[in-house]
């Protein structure tokens, strides 16, 4: 995906975003001893299930996730010709209130997008810097919603620094512009090694 636990006509899509221009961050590695504090914000359209359901997760797995009040979203990231909000503008946005040793990830159930290629406007699940301090994740082009948490987790496994897997039954598998989801089974032990790393419980 471009993602037990828990992107136009060209449907599904979940990327990583390269930070290049932040050096900074993107050439910071921690160790688990210093594991990022995930701050975890729910944005626009979100219920009280959604919320709880996708903190209880990702409390299970990583070192420290605090749960911070529901924000609306950021005027600026709407993009009104496809009436959804850009999540490049909503990672940068997150990025710039990261402190350090912290890792911001919004979660909606609004629908987002980015560029991608040629495409301006690509329809996506989830968007995260790799490596860097913030990520986004929507469950509004999901088939199964209960698979939220895998998509939320992908992002974060990029924030570390974690590319796309060719397991294709690991969670951070390569969307390939669909929702696999259904195929993701768990982190592959590669990706497993590295994220245990980082601190977290797998």
């Amino acid at each position: 995906m471009k993602h037990t636990l828990f992107s136009l006509s060209l449907l599904f899509f979940v990327s990583c975003y390269n930070k290049e221009q932040n050096k900074t961050v993107a050439n910071k590695r921690v160790s688990a001893i210093q594991a990022a504090v995930v701050k975890l914000v729910p944005l626009g359209k979100t219920t009280q299930q959604f919320i709880m359901e996708s903190f209880s997760a990702m409390k299970q797995i990583l070192p420290e996730v605090v749960l911070l009040s529901k924000e609306e979203m950021p005027s600026h990231s709407w993009y009104a010709p496809r009436k959804r909000y850009r999540a490049d503008t909503l990672i940068h946005w997150l990025s710039s209130r990261a402190k350090e040793n912290e890792t911001y990830v919004g979660i909606t159930m609004n629908d987002i997008s980015t560029t991608k290629g040629d495409v301006f406007d690509y329809g996506v699940m989830g968007l995260g810097y790799c490596p860097g301090n913030a990520c986004v994740a929507s469950n509004y082009r999901l088939k199964n919603k209960k698979d939220f948490i895998k998509v939320v987790i992908h992002e974060l496994g990029h924030t570390t620094g974690l590319p796309h897997c060719p397991d294709k039954t690991c969670y951070m598998r390569d969307a390939e512009g669909g929702d696999h989801t259904d195929k993701e089974k768990g982190f592959c032990e590669s990706c497993k090694k590295h994220l245990v790393g980082f601190g977290w419980r797998l």
